[in-house]
């Protein structure tokens, strides 16, 4: 995903002066804190205001119920984590003084983030940190990244494109309209939905972008219109697909909605649905996502930890439930936990290199489904093998893992749940 990096750059320079000053004693101090405490930092990169705030409630769900769990369980070597939130402002600039800034003030070893808008900045700052980043983030510049404390348990931008594509051919829909946000997160998603649709051998119709937030889009509803699609593929935010499909009901037709991962939230469904109608919101609408194994000990074990900390969430509680989203960012952080304690080091210098070493399949191995299993199984001196609540996790050697892919479709009470899976295997002979 491009992105303008002169700005970023300069004001990266300017807070890396005024910060390296006190850099040393502030981490000193931040590290006998640490000891004295008792506690582990998990740093929490997300984007708490701004743009893109809406998503920050899934960013949650994971990071709370992770703690949670590995509280609950006893810590890792006996030490309590404890959250540091790190506000990006959906910036890249301000994104990058912000974890600039906690970096120098605070001992972390392990984060969650950055998200797609401020991960290129951000993520080289955490790598010369030596801070272990479970990266939520599907930019095509981590494919085959070499970032040893890289680690990604979402599919890449193309995976979505791809799986959608996939769907749409399984159904016998080969004509596709592309229809995205001109914001900088969904247009990140863009060029893997064209190459998904390219190596489906599909035909594009239409490539229509929609300016956020705007009164009326009948202009671009005529045109999709007029290039007769017979499926969109989609991502925006949900104020500006309410007005976009509404008026598209309003003057035409309504054809199947293919929507990228970013569209299975909450605020987006619950604008789509005022917008087309709860029928035709289950009738048309299909979300993808990492195919999630809900009955599974390990989705149980989420489910419990999530459901442990509701109060903190915004209500139902059903949709934070086998939530493909959440559950990826949650096995980050419980992998990394249990690599510190195989690793018997808090340290992301030594801990890291475990992390495959308790994901990794092999002889003689212990399948574990939750930290508290870990943690038994690890003092009981038994090698490890981490299943996720996503499913099991397999990194390439450029640290990228994604489990099979599914279209989601939406319950009368806003709930998705999966509805075709489509393996990974088949995704990856589209490359």
């Amino acid at each position: 995903m491009p992105v303008k990096t002169g700005r970023p750059r300069v004001i990266g320079a300017i807070a890396t002066a005024l910060i390296v000053a006190a850099a040393g004693t502030a981490a000193a101090t931040a590290k006998q804190a640490h000891t004295a405490r008792k506690t582990i930092q998990f740093g929490q990169i997300a984007d708490f205001t701004g743009v893109g705030a809406a998503v920050i409630s899934y960013d949650n769900a994971s990071q709370l119920s992770a703690e949670y769990a590995i509280n609950a369980a006893g810590g890792i070597l006996g030490e309590k984590v404890v959250n540091v939130p790190i506000d990006t402002k959906s910036d890249p600039a301000d994104g990058l003084v912000a974890v600039e800034r906690a970096l120098a003030t605070n001992n972390i070893g392990v984060v969650t983030g950055p998200l797609t808008d401020t991960a290129p900045v951000v993520v080289p700052i955490l790598q010369r940190h030596n801070v272990i980043t479970v990266c939520p983030c599907g930019n095509p510049n981590f494919d085959h990244t070499s970032d040893p404390y890289f680690w990604r348990l979402v599919p890449p931008d193309p995976v979505g494109g791809e799986t959608m594509a996939l769907f749409a051919k399984r159904n016998h829909l080969t004509r596709v309209a592309a229809v995205f946000g001109t914001d900088q997160g969904s247009q990140g998603d863009l060029p893997g939905v064209l190459f998904g649709v390219k190596a489906a051998h599909m035909r594009l119709v239409a490539n229509i972008g929609l300016t956020p937030d705007q009164t009326s889009y009948r202009t671009q509803v005529e045109q999709l219109i007029a290039a007769k699609p017979q499926v969109i593929f989609t991502e925006s935010d949900g104020a500006t697909a309410a007005t976009f499909f509404g008026e598209l009901k309003q003057l035409g037709k309504l054809v199947p909605i293919y929507g990228t991962n970013a569209t299975i939230q909450t605020p987006y469904l619950n604008a789509l649905d005022a917008a087309i109608g709860t029928k035709n919101l289950s009738r048309y609408y299909r979300g993808e996502a990492n195919a999630s194994a809900r009955t599974s000990p390990a989705a149980s074990a989420y489910n419990a930890a999530v459901t442990k900390i509701a109060n903190r969430l915004p209500k139902p509680l059903s949709q934070w439930l086998g939530n493909p989203f959440v559950e990826a960012n949650y096995d980050g952080l419980i992998m990394a936990a249990l690599a510190m304690d195989a690793s018997h080091s808090t340290n992301p210098k030594v801990a890291n290199s475990w992390i495959p070493k308790v994901t990794e399949p092999g002889p003689g191995k212990t399948i574990v489904y939750s930290y508290a299993a870990g943690l038994r199984a690890l003092k009981r001196g038994k090698k490890i093998e981490y299943i996720g609540a996503a499913g099991p996790i397999r990194f390439d050697k450029w640290h990228n893992s994604f489990p099979n892919q599914a279209m989601l479709t939406v319950k009368p009470n806003g709930t998705p749940v999966s509805s075709f899976t489509i393996p990974a295997t088949a995704i990856e002979k589209l490359r």
